[in-house]
């Protein structure tokens, strides 16, 4: 952390130096924070900017560009896009690089911190922005971010938290981790996380809450309440066989300085603004406007409509190969979504791809878990390499990443990748990496 410390000091006196600043990022709520935070330290140091957010980084997003330019959220695995860039350039990203880049370049992975688990780009960016100024109070940001990637608070992003709390940034309580606040039927009715077994059945979730003589806000339940309650939803999805219970029962995150309060819906109102592509409105709302926030709710609740659609796809249509599970969808809204959820909730057992055909080019959301780390599965390497073989694209993370095909081109990527994730899960047991370094 000393040594990424130095190198985001040293960066961030160079953007300083700038004149004005082109911000490109992904549209994704890390890269939404990620954006937010580099934007808001510009902006409070009186540089001009123009931000765009974009899906994935490649020529298109190059054409007329003119620098000083920072990435963030991207960058890091594409040396040969940055290269072509003869102005000052920025890499703030987390994702594991590919290759070397000659700007200057901030990745925790350089630094021996693991960027999928322990640091995510926001986080990565406000160590940046922490150094151009009074910024701490943008803190609440770095942690959005990071939820918004499935990361934990452990190792840097554990730091950050507690230089949340000590600023007064963030609150933290224990107990139900929940992306809306309000009556516990209504939020446990209308949520996708937990993903349980009676999700968007008011009169099943009436008679769950009522077995267990619970009423109130979930966000003010009394202690006995609560316990009872986790209790009982933990045993609900061990029954299903899932064991993300840490997913939702824990450390409760409250902003204190942003629109929301919930750092859960937060990210829920990013991500569904980067889905129904109006990414500048989730910025707008990390530029801490709050009359973006109706507009933003309201395309979060549509957002989940589709995610519960595709659930229910998911369950009935999913297809297996030797190594991994896939869906093949077709002009679908919340592939990314939908395979985090199916991997935490449904299907544990092996990696879970989804396929979605639109707009001339098929996307790839592939996720995996922890044991299946520990166990040698690399995603991003293995999405890098199948993609590649079909005259495609990807990468991303071990446990989380995405690609890009051609269409046509599915069955042949299942097969090669169904491949080398086999390799990855039965290479000999002194080849894997040791369990608490793959975490």
């Amino acid at each position: 952390m000393k040594r990424l410390d130095k190198a985001a000091e040293a960066i961030a006196r160079s953007i300083l130096q700038c004149d004005s600043m082109r911000v490109i990022s992904h549209n994704d709520a890390d890269g939404i924070t990620s954006a937010g935070l580099i934007c808001n330290a510009l902006l409070r140091a009186g540089i001009p900017f123009q931000a765009s957010l974009v899906n994935r980084l490649d020529e298109s997003a190059l054409v007329g560009l003119d620098g000083p330019v920072v990435f963030c959220d991207m960058g890091s695995g594409k040396p040969e896009l940055i290269s072509s860039i003869k102005e000052d350039c920025f890499v703030l990203d987390h994702h594991r690089p590919v290759g070397r880049l000659e700007c200057m370049h901030l990745n925790p992975h350089l630094f021996g911190i693991d960027g999928a688990f322990e640091l995510s780009a926001a986080g990565t960016v406000y160590s940046v922005a922490r150094h151009m100024g009074e910024n701490t109070d943008l803190c609440g940001l770095a942690l959005v971010g990071a939820m918004g990637d499935r990361q934990g608070m452990v190792g840097a992003n554990r730091a950050i938290l507690e230089e949340a709390i000590a600023s007064g940034a963030v609150e933290t309580r224990a107990g139900l981790k929940m992306s809306q606040d309000g009556p516990v039927e209504e939020v446990f009715t209308n949520c996708i996380e937990p993903l349980l077994d009676f999700t968007g059945d008011s009169e099943k979730t009436r008679h769950f809450l009522d077995d267990l003589k619970i009423k109130g806000n979930v966000e003010s339940l009394e202690r006995e309440d609560l316990a009872r309650l986790c209790t009982a939803v933990t045993l609900k999805m061990l029954m299903q066989g899932s064991f993300a219970a840490d997913s939702i029962i824990g450390e409760a995150i409250r902003l204190k300085n942003e629109v929301v309060e919930n750092s859960l819906e937060m990210v829920e109102l990013l991500n569904a603004c980067g889905n129904r592509d109006v990414p500048g409105l989730g910025l707008t709302l990390c530029l801490r406007d709050r009359g973006a926030l109706d507009q933003a709710r309201s395309l979060a609740r549509e957002y989940k409509g589709h995610i519960r659609r595709e659930i229910e796809m998911l369950r009935e249509q999913n297809r297996t190969l030797k190594n991994i599970r896939y869906l093949k969808m077709a002009n679908q809204e919340a592939g990314a979504i939908v395979s985090g959820l199916g991997i935490r909730y449904l299907y544990t057992d092996m990696p879970l791809i989804t396929l979605n055909h639109k707009d001339e080019i098929v996307k790839i959301s592939a996720r995996g878990t922890k044991p299946l780390i520990s166990r040698g599965l690399d995603l991003s390497i293995a999405l890098r390499e199948a993609a590649a073989a079909v005259g495609g694209a990807g990468g991303g993370h071990t446990i989380a990443s995405g690609a890009s095909i051609p269409p046509g081109s599915e069955d042949r990527f299942l097969a090669i990748l169904d491949g080398i994730v086999g390799e990855q899960l039965h290479k000999p047991e002194e080849d894997i990496p040791a369990a608490e370094d793959a975490q």
